[in-house]
């Protein structure tokens, strides 16, 4: 959804996480970024009147984050290292992103007039923005994110209600973290955006539990949906108290195991790219992933990124700029 940008035409083993580049310019791209994201809160009105003319946000219905992320014209240039700065503890862009995002959400919901309202949750990459396009039009509002943090699920359910929202629907898009990963990355072509595998692994081990622990508030007030994501990107839906069911007869993992199968996957793709001749993928993607692997798991992967892309260079066409 970003638009075309001079850094997908750098080729693709060419290309550098912010991780990997000098503190000076880490520390310029931070400043650049802090002092966009405070005039974007500074001048809220215009700034979400902008994000609703941006298509993909079914006019500022959609609440999402990462979409909103993209006013930051330093972001647009380079997304990969913008998503990453905005990642860095050192930087205080998020915060004022933060604080447009709760105005986006409540703009909204003022924008519903107290028409149903859907929330998408689920571990990344599960369907859950193609889903709330979809959908989307039929709705007052739409809220595109992980949302398996209990407790904030339960204050965005208390927002809706307090803005006379009175029907609820939420919608858990379930898929298997290998397929997550995969459609992750061929996103990360497209737009530049990945998600670090550790918060990858923590939203798809806490998702069905949060969903689970919303039981007591199914009724006339809050639909239930469980959608079951498959390798093709097609799922199989249940609703209400057979969506609870399913979600309680799945295999329900811990994070940790969630975190090997993720990182075992993603090494697989780097130690065999003969067998996946699909899976060119950006180098600076795979730079800023390494970093989110286990400490003792860093030095294979980035031997593995070294003839990952020696690999790409030498069979010429892989290297040439993204799509």
């Amino acid at each position: 959804m970003v638009p075309q940008s001079s850094w997908q035409h750098v080729a693709w083993h060419e290309r550098r996480s912010y991780w990997e580049l000098a503190e000076a310019e880490r520390r310029e791209l931070r400043v650049a970024l802090e002092r966009e994201a405070a005039s974007l809160a500074r001048h809220a009105d215009r700034a979400l009147e902008e994000y609703a003319s941006f298509p993909g946000t079914l006019e500022g219905q959609l609440v999402n984050g990462d979409l909103l992320a993209t006013l930051l014209p330093s972001l647009r240039l380079n997304p990969t290292q913008g998503y990453e700065a905005l990642e860095d503890p050192a930087g205080r862009a998020a915060v004022h992103l933060n604080a447009l995002g709760k105005r986006l959400r409540d703009r909204a919901l003022a924008l519903a007039r107290r028409e149903p309202v859907i929330i998408f949750m689920g571990g990344q990459a599960t369907g859950k923005t193609t889903g709330a396009l979809a959908l989307g039009p039929a709705f007052g509002a739409v809220f595109d994110a992980p949302h398996t943090d209990p407790e904030g699920v339960a204050f965005l359910l208390g927002r809706i209600r307090h803005a006379g929202c009175g029907e609820v629907h939420l919608a858990y898009t379930d898929r298997e973290p290998e397929g997550s990963l995969k459609a992750m990355l061929a996103r990360s072509e497209r737009e530049g955006r990945y998600v670090p595998l550790d918060r990858m692994a923590r939203a798809h081990a806490w998702a069905p539990f949060t969903f689970l622990g919303l039981a007591p508030r199914v009724g006339r007030n809050l639909q239930l949906y469980h959608v079951r994501v498959d390798e093709e990107g097609s799922g199989r839906m249940t609703e209400g108290q057979e969506a609870l069911a399913s979600v309680r007869a799945r295999q329900k993992s811990a994070e940790s195991v969630v975190a090997y199968l993720l990182q075992t996957a993603y090494l697989s793709l780097l130690r065999n790219p003969a067998h996946d001749p699909q899976a060119w993928y950006p180098r600076d993607v795979l730079a800023g992933l390494n970093r989110s692997l286990d400490a003792w798991r860093r030095s294979e992967a980035d031997h593995l990124l070294r003839r990952f892309f020696e690999a790409v260079a030498e069979r010429g066409p892989e290297g040439r700029p993204g799509p």
